[in-house]
């Protein structure tokens, strides 16, 4: 009796999404690090315009340039 044989199609292996799109998001320490930077820089900012100092409103608004950066 002949033995069928099996084939595999190329078609048939599917990329996962989610994989794609994690490669251009970054790493949560990453990113971390570079909100952290940028609230700095908005904090340095503040200093040279003299304007009252808001720390909690600098680190969110960095965490949103970050975001907006990295389309999250």
């Amino acid at each position: 009796m002949p033995v069928k044989k099996e084939t595999i199609r190329k078609s048939t292996v599917k990329k996962d999404a989610s994989t794609t799109k994690s490669a251009t998001k970054p790493v949560l320490k990453d990113f971390l690090l570079e909100v952290e930077k940028k609230a700095y820089d908005l904090y340095q900012e503040r200093l040279k315009s003299l304007s009252p100092f808001d720390n909690i409103a600098d680190w969110f608004q960095a965490e949103k340039e970050i975001k907006k950066k990295y389309n999250l």
